[in-house]
Formats: C-alpha cells, sequence, structure tokens
C-alpha cells in the first residue's frame, strides 16, 4: 500500500522572512543554520549553528520538535534529517520544510530515510521541472505533499533506517578522513617548499 506524503504527515515551510534577519542576542528564538546539516547528512546542533533573534510573529508550528524531520528545499542537495533534540523555541528558515508524521504506522526515521531515497529525489527532480524561471532549485511543499511512501511493516521500517544511519555515519567518516588527508597533504607540499 502507498500513501502521499499529505496524508501522513503535516509539512511546515520554516519561517518567512520578509527583510533581514532580526539577529539580537537577547532574542527570543533560536534560528537553526543549515550548514548544520552535513553534506552526509547529519545534523549538528552546536552553539555556532544557532543564533538568538526577535520573532514576534512566530506560529507554533514553526517551531521545530523533537522527531520532526528537516528538509532542505534549496538547492542541488535536498537532505533530509531526523531531529532527535533541539533547544527550545528553535525555527528554521523557509528553505526548509519541517516535516510532522502524524499517522503512526510511519516512523519518522523511515519517512527521513524515504525522502533520501533516489525515488524521492526522482520525484523532486519532476516537480522541478515543472517550475519556470527559477535559477534556484526548490522542492514546494505542494511537491513533498505528492511524493508517495510505501507502508512496510514497523520491523522493516526500523531495518531501512538502521541501515540508512550506518550509511549516513560512514559518509561522514568517509568525508572527515579525506579532510583530513587534504590537511595532511598540504601540509607536506608546505613544509617541502619551504626548503627552497
Amino acid at each position: 500500500m502507498v500513501f502521499q506524503f499529505k496524508n501522513i504527515s503535516n509539512i511546515i515551510t520554516g519561517h518567512v522572512f520578509r527583510s533581514k534577519i532580526p539577529y539580537n542576542t537577547g532574542g527570543n528564538i533560536n534560528l537553526l543554520n543549515m550548514d548544520a546539516i552535513s553534506t552526509a547528512g547529519i545534523v549538528r546542533i552546536s552553539e555556532e549553528n544557532i543564533k538568538k533573534i526577535q520573532l514576534n510573529n512566530i506560529k507554533p508550528e514553526e517551531i521545530i520538535m523533537p522527531g520532526d524531520i528537516l528538509f532542505k528545499a534549496k538547492g542541488l542537495n535536498n537532505t533530509a534529517v531526523l531531529i532527535d533534540s533541539i533547544p527550545p523555541n528553535t525555527t528554521v528558515t523557509a528553505s526548509c520544510h519541517i516535516i510532522r508524521v502524524v499517522d503512526k504506522n510511519f516512523l519518522p526515521e523511515y519517512v527521513c530515510s524515504w525522502l533520501n531515497s533516489a525515488a524521492a529525489k526522482n520525484h523532486f527532480s519532476k516537480g522541478a521541472g515543472q517550475a519556470t524561471g527559477v535559477t534556484i532549485a526548490n522542492v514546494s511543499k505542494a511537491t513533498l505533499e505528492t511524493l508517495e511512501i510505501p507502508l512496510l511493516t514497523l520491523k522493516n521500517q526500523k531495518l531501512i533506517s538502521e541501515i540508512e544511519e550506518c550509511s549516513k555515519q560512514e559518509k561522514e567518516l568517509l568525508l572527515k578522513i579525506a579532510e583530513k588527508k587534504e590537511m595532511l597533504n598540504r601540509a607536506i607540499i608546505e613544509k617541502e617548499l619551504q626548503k627552497y
């Protein structure tokens, strides 16, 4: 059996800022920087990834909750991450969608895995292909709502999400290894160049 996302989740677009983002160290809302979502699809929430802002017009549904899925909608790397924990009163900009799974037959971690699947990427590229005059790729809320997801047993959903998590961790480690190798190679080259 297959379901559309609009039937299993609430999809909320991050907060729309009509003007410059009102950063304020004494602000009432935390704004999560999208750089907190790594290329490997892992979210690292630290103080440097969250800035305080002053917002009086935020909607309650724009506040991220544990168990929510953040989906990077803009750009070529549309990545979904599951939020395990988050500081209170944290939101994101409209470049991200908050997906809140409401159907208890679907595990949020499985839904997150499906958002990162080849089938989902294919669906997003078809949706982007219908847009005109767009210079930055953007997965709209409407495109997400029509994405179809198969209903599997909870056991199989858990298995898939565990495999996905292992894959993300492996990718993150490989990226870190490549970065360290690059730093080492640069240091060796610089040391050799200093001899002349």
